[in-house]
């Protein structure tokens, strides 16, 4: 079957468009467009485009380490690619109406491997080129990557095992009755998860983080954004810390907890 350009535009639901960071409502979404029209009609699975992007992503971190400037160059192009490619697989899934488990483990796999890497590779970079105000070959710099690349990873595992904790309570209708709603449809935005939430995807690798990679090339800046991110990601994993013992304690106690926090 072959899919026209209007159904891969109609395929998405206005809320999920809406809940998307700024830098992909500018314009990556609408570049992954142009993508999924030709990965789909070239017969492209969901997967198949998630495993292909997890590639680009650490070839995209392989080469900000390289002490060249056209590598550099190339890895901002390639580490904005990951995130069309992140929206193409879910384009693809919606427009044949696939939605597998197993497609969203490698799609966050992707994600995982893009945090794991991502920071400390532009702390690399920034150790072999320095930038506007630290000099060439400060060892600072990687540690700063390294650092921030544990914080983010630490901070989605604490948002995982809540997933998880939740998770032995319900049952198996329940389960399903949550799978079946996208979860952009059962947000509170009111809640000062939330709120957190929309900021680190407003300020995170979906958001500020793509433009800053190529401001920051062009500027030879990556001192200053190493050093953004090793704090901003600090906060977020100590704020999600805060934020997820406070809520498994509350969820706990209602599900007939005992001991709890205190």
């Amino acid at each position: 079957m072959k899919y026209t350009y209007k159904q891969i535009l109609d395929s998405l639901p206005v809320k999920k468009n809406s809940n998307s960071s700024w830098w992909v409502k500018l314009w990556v979404r609408k570049v992954s467009f142009f993508f999924t029209f030709i990965f789909i009609n070239m017969g492209f699975s969901p997967n198949a485009i998630s495993v292909f992007s997890i590639f680009v992503t650490l070839l995209a971190c392989g080469l900000y380490m390289v002490p060249n400037k056209m590598c550099v160059a190339i890895a901002v192009v390639l580490v904005n690619l990951w995130l069309v490619l992140d929206c193409v697989d879910g384009n693809i899934a919606r427009c044949r109406k696939i939605k597998t488990v197993y497609g969203e483990f490698v799609d966050d796999i992707g994600g995982y491997y893009t945090v794991a890497f991502i920071y400390l590779a532009i702390g690399v970079c920034a150790f072999n080129f320095g930038g506007l105000f630290a000099p060439i070959g400060q060892h600072w710099l990687i540690v700063a990557g390294g650092g921030a690349c544990i914080f983010d990873i630490l901070a989605r595992l604490i948002h995982k095992d809540y997933e998880n904790f939740t998770a032995k309570t319900e049952s198996e209708e329940e389960r399903k009755a949550k799978a079946a709603i996208p979860s952009y449809e059962i947000i509170n935005r009111k809640s000062i998860s939330y709120v957190r939430r929309r900021i680190g995807k407003e300020l995170g690798i979906s958001g500020a983080f793509m433009p800053l990679t190529i401001l920051c090339a062009i500027f030879n800046a990556y001192d200053l954004m190493i050093g953004f991110y090793l704090l901003f990601n600090g906060f977020a994993l100590v704020s999600t810390t805060i934020i997820y013992i406070y809520k498994a304690d509350k969820y706990d106690r209602i599900h007939g907890g005992k001991i709890g926090l205190f």
